[in-house]
């Protein structure tokens, strides 16, 4: 596959280097757990991953890693937006709800064979050189893939599938502004006016879908970026602050040690 194309990067990882981070991609990461145990945060609920469990990860996803275990092994496909796109238009929006609300997937061992035969047939396309060809294989097996989770997700939920309440969708829409505007939004008010809704009705509604205020949900949001942008990038501690609209440099070094007992610049040695 030409660089210049950037369809997909498939790769290994024990999640060690991402523990106490937020996962983040701007097209999709498929995700599937050959080894051991992790504990994470999806949409802020926390949830055990471990083998044969497969993960969807998309650029609204919260997905925290916070601990793994010592023979934690993952193997991860993260799609390109244009692939994912194509990819995935057949879909039912009805699929992309359970996605939202559950997107750590137990396969049984029937499944996980199909998912391993799947996965020899991605890399057999990988090495195909003719990049015309390539390109349209590789969509046509990721679209065989969500299909095929598609029918055995909506098929296996269809009898417990319960319509999703207003204050479940108004907390998703929440959880995906705060990804979409954390580093210039930091005011509860602008969320609530993005949702048509008043600053005390999505208090209630945070509260009662896991037990927190909204302020808090915006701050560990943008905690989360900032330990992903150190540790992966080489921004400085004062293109941060501009980022992340903080009117100065020290106010944001504070507001970072407090939520994690560090300095920006004494995280990013650690």
């Amino acid at each position: 596959m030409p660089e210049k194309k950037k369809t997909f990067v498939y790769s290994t990882s024990d999640w060690k280097d991402v523990k106490g981070k937020s996962i983040r991609t701007d097209g999709c990461i498929l995700i599937f757990c050959e080894e051991g145990m992790a504990t994470v945060s999806a949409e802020f609920k926390p949830r055990t991953v471990r083998k044969r469990d497969v993960i969807l990860i998309f650029p609204d996803t919260m997905f925290v890693v916070n601990d793994v275990s010592e023979l934690f092994s993952v193997k991860q496909i993260e799609i390109s937006s244009e692939m994912f796109d194509e990819a995935t238009f057949t879909l039912s929006s009805q699929f992309f709800d359970l996605l939202y609300d559950n997107s750590i997937f137990h396969s049984t061992p029937e499944q996980w064979n199909l998912v391993e035969t799947w996965e020899k047939q991605f890399l057999w396309i990988t090495q195909c050189s003719a990049e015309k060809s390539a390109y349209m294989m590789l969509r046509n097996h990721m679209q065989n893939f969500f299909i095929g989770l598609e029918s055995i997700v909506v098929s296996e939920s269809r009898s417990q599938i319960q319509p999703i309440s207003s204050t479940r969708r108004l907390f998703n829409r929440f959880c995906s502004l705060l990804v979409e505007h954390c580093h210039s939004r930091h005011d509860v008010k602008f969320y609530a006016e993005k949702l048509c809704i008043t600053p005390y009705y999505l208090s209630k509604i945070t509260a009662r879908t896991i037990g927190v205020t909204p302020k808090e949900l915006i701050e560990r949001q943008i905690i989360l970026e900032m330990k992903r942008l150190l540790t992966t990038t080489d921004i400085s501690v004062k293109e941060l602050a501009v980022l992340f609209h903080f009117d100065t440099v020290s106010y944001m070094a504070r507001f970072f040690r407090r939520h994690t007992g560090f300095t920006p610049n004494e995280y990013r040695k650690l």
